[in-house]
């Protein structure tokens, strides 16, 4: 079965004009909901903001990251930590 659809040049016109004014608002929608579901622990912490949401000291913290006893990340020469494992890893493991 084959379908022909005619378009006159306005048509074309006002169809672009649709499709472009759709994909924007679902672009802005898009934007909005992953700025939305960024919320406070999903937050990236260098060494010494770790150190404080843990409580202990940077030679602490070596040793916690050296021994594999806390995820981290590390981008470059710099270690991050994620703030959202970091709590999780506290509630499955109530002592290092």
């Amino acid at each position: 079965m084959n379908l022909k659809v005619e378009l006159s040049p306005d048509s074309i016109q006002e169809l672009g004009r649709i499709i472009q004014e759709t994909v924007k608002r679902e672009i802005k929608n898009l934007i909005t909901d992953s700025l939305g579901n960024q919320n406070e622990e999903q937050v990236m912490l260098n060494r010494k903001q770790a150190c404080k949401l843990l409580g202990c000291s940077l030679t602490t913290l070596y040793y916690y990251q050296k021994d594999g006893r806390i995820p981290f990340h590390q981008v470059g020469r710099k270690i991050l930590f994620n703030k959202s494992e970091l709590l999780n890893h506290l509630k499955v493991k109530s002592r290092f």
